[in-house]
């Protein structure tokens, strides 16, 4: 086992030597010195260079990389194994790994490969890691969504992104949510915190850093929160971004 306190809290992150993954470790960083980050990337040289950055600016804080490809089964199981005998449990997993978009020569292959990097790998990586949720005290199981995998918004024509034509990514978010939602009603009863999340529209790699997106820093602020509430009675079965509850 580790020689870190048994009072510090465990986080593991899919997806964050980069976007909002890496905003997300930088906050926790930060903020909360009895943390321990598992900062994952499928490119460890990236995810390496990623945690020293955060490491030199938080000198405090307690953060590693692990090499974890949510594409890759064989990937997933060695992440978990090494959690497993290094720590012995995991307070929260972050499903927060996504791509936007992929280049793919037909429409079935480019759906195929997004969807099963943002949902169907979100999905083997928390049925990876269950059993070593359900040995914190109140585990908190996240999922990185967006307001763009809102079917209501999608047929609302005052939406901002109304007829927005993105199926590779739309969908993958809305069937992330559906993934979500079922974890949610399964482990709710257990003490599971189950919670979808919408960072907002935020200058990414993810949307070539679009200029009218916001600054990525402040789509860290709904997933920390969520990751830092440990009450027992906290919130559960939602999906949110800052302050709002949207329509699945």
């Amino acid at each position: 086992m580790t020689s870190i306190p048994a009072s510090d809290t465990i986080v593991l992150i899919t997806g964050a030597n980069q976007g909002l993954g890496y905003e997300c470790v930088k906050k926790l960083a930060a903020e909360q010195p009895d943390y321990h980050i598992i900062l994952c990337s499928r490119d460890l040289s990236k995810g390496e260079a990623a945690t020293k950055t955060i490491t030199n600016l938080a000198r405090n804080t307690s953060v590693e990389t692990l090499d974890l490809d949510v594409t890759s089964d064989e990937s997933i199981e060695k992440a978990a194994k090494y959690v497993e005998v290094k720590y012995g449990r995991l307070d929260v997993l972050f499903n927060n790994a996504a791509i936007s978009r992929a280049d793919e020569p037909t429409l079935r292959a480019e759906m195929l490969k997004v969807i099963d990097t943002n949902a169907v790998g979100a999905a083997i990586v928390t049925e990876a890691f269950i059993p070593l949720l359900r040995r914190a005290e109140v585990p908190r199981l996240l999922f990185m969504s967006s307001g763009l995998g809102s079917i209501t918004y999608t047929l609302l024509p005052f939406f901002p992104y109304y007829g927005l034509d993105g199926k590779p990514y739309l969908t993958s978010k809305a069937a992330m949510n559906m993934i979500g939602a079922q974890y949610a009603v399964k482990h709710g009863k257990e003490g599971f915190k189950v919670n979808m999340i919408d960072p907002g529209f935020r200058a990414t790699n993810l949307n070539g850093y679009h200029e009218a997106a916001g600054k990525p820093i402040d789509g860290a602020t709904e997933a920390c929160r969520l990751i830092i509430d440990s009450t027992k009675d906290g919130q559960h079965g939602t999906f949110t971004s800052t302050e709002i509850i949207h329509p699945w």
